[in-house]
């Protein structure tokens, strides 16, 4: 693991090759995910002050030479590695992220963390009490849908997203909206109602009027892409080509 701090040149190639290595890939081999948690834990050191703050000067010019939303790669990279069988490296990392983030975020993925890594009362348990802990914010939401949708408690998944988003349009975090309002999309899209999902994100982006401009986003948990000869997401049974994938 690195300790020594690293030029930003040689942080911004590492986290480039961190994130493609690992947003919306299934299984990256054991060397990418070291370098993700090299990654992440040279970036946290990069982005601190002295009393331990996020820099958000410094964050912004990071984030923008890199392939994807660094905040939300790192919230998520935790349960990632919780899930690849790293869960020890993945508390660890929460731990190092409140600092930049703040607690209702991290007491939310270190729930999702103990879930990845199949102890799932304990997860759940843990996002339980965040949801209680934090209950105006809408992070626990998010990430409970993520668990619950996971669970096939769709209904319970739906509701958590719904919240989320009523949540985050109250908080004063921009992106906490634009996360919120893209786990209700995806979900509508994995539940094969492609209609709904439309209709939602034409409501997003009115929310969200600069989302257009910020579309690099991704998420490590992203939903692996369907191919033209795989079953169609919506559960009809036919292939996504003479499905969904034909109205497309």
């Amino acid at each position: 693991m690195t300790t020594a701090a690293v030029s930003h040149e040689r942080l911004v190639f590492a986290l480039q090759r961190a994130m493609n290595g690992t947003v919306g890939k299934r299984n990256p081999p054991p060397f990418v995910l070291d370098d993700a948690r090299n990654g992440a834990h040279d970036a946290v050191a990069a982005l601190v002050d002295g009393s331990g703050k996020l820099v958000e000067k410094t964050y912004d010019h990071l984030n923008g030479q890199l392939p994807a939303d660094l905040r939300a790669w790192l919230l998520e990279l935790p349960s990632f590695l919780a899930k690849k069988g790293r869960r020890a490296e993945g508390e660890e990392l929460c731990g190092r992220l409140e600092t930049l983030f703040g607690k209702p975020y991290l007491d939310a993925e270190r729930g999702v963390v103990a879930w990845e890594a199949g102890d799932k009362e304990a997860g759940t348990k843990q996002l339980d009490a965040a949801l209680a802990a934090h209950p105006d914010h809408c992070w626990p939401e998010l990430r409970s849908g993520y668990v619950r949708e996971r669970e096939g408690l769709l209904d319970r998944a739906q509701k958590h997203y719904e919240a989320a988003v009523e949540k985050a349009r109250k908080g004063d975090t921009k992106k906490d909206l634009r996360f919120s309002w893209d786990g209700l999309v995806q979900f509508w899209h994995n539940k094969g109602d492609r209609a709904k999902a439309i209709d939602l994100s034409r409501q997003m982006l009115k929310e969200c009027p600069d989302l257009e401009e910020e579309l690099r986003v991704e998420t490590i948990h992203a939903a692996p892409k369907v191919g033209r000869n795989d079953a169609c997401p919506c559960g009809s049974g036919k292939k996504h080509k003479k499905c969904c994938g034909a109205k497309g």
